[in-house]
């Protein structure tokens, strides 16, 4: 495989189509089109309208700039607005899947953030002598969070678990690159959490 191809393949993996959100705006289009479609088809037949005739429609439409009270006019068309600038965020925004490509073979690897960040807590709780459930990690697009709750009387350096979990991140050459902030949370703090 090419470098291209294995490129859109990561790229395909990493972020989340928008088929979910084009069918549903192709779907009320055509809703409104077959919906307009019959009440032309009615009003050629001379037969009533569903709801209203395409004439009163197009007349109402057109009173819309002169109509009172000029307040539910300015509502609906924010309305409107905010529905399309809806759109076009989700047109224009990537939609970022919970991955991340590693670099750490010549092939495409995807790894789930989770993944990432279950690793990441093993090689601080191992490094740090710490029990089991004593290291929590969170991995987000750009950055990794590393908490540790040491047990009482242990002390624990923050820069030496934050330098333990970059060098475990360097190691896996995440794409794109994490930053890696740690925090150390003694037993007081965590007796007086509510």
């Amino acid at each position: 495989m090419s470098n291209t191809v294995l490129r859109r393949v990561v790229r395909r993996e990493m972020h989340s189509p928008r088929t979910v959100m084009l069918v549903i705006v192709l779907v009320l289009v055509a809703a409104v089109a077959v919906y307009a479609g019959i009440e032309v088809v009615l009003h050629l037949l001379g037969a009533a309208p569903l709801l209203v005739s395409p004439g009163t429609a197009v007349a109402w439409v057109a009173t819309l700039p002169t109509a009172e009270p000029r307040s539910t006019i300015i509502a609906g068309a924010s309305a409107v607005a905010v529905v399309g600038v809806i759109l076009l965020w989700f047109v224009v925004a990537p939609g970022r899947r919970p991955k991340h490509a590693l670099g750490v073979s010549g092939h495409a690897v995807v790894v789930d953030n989770g993944v990432i960040a279950s690793a990441v807590a093993a090689r601080v709780r191992r490094e740090l002598d710490l029990p089991k459930g004593a290291v929590v990690v969170g991995i987000g697009h750009r950055s990794a969070d590393v908490m540790v709750r040491p047990e009482p009387g242990q002390v624990v350096d923050r820069a030496w678990a934050r330098s333990i979990a970059e060098t475990e991140l360097d190691g896996y050459r995440a794409s794109p690159r994490l930053k890696v902030r740690a925090r150390v949370q003694q037993s007081a703090e965590r007796g007086a959490a509510p």
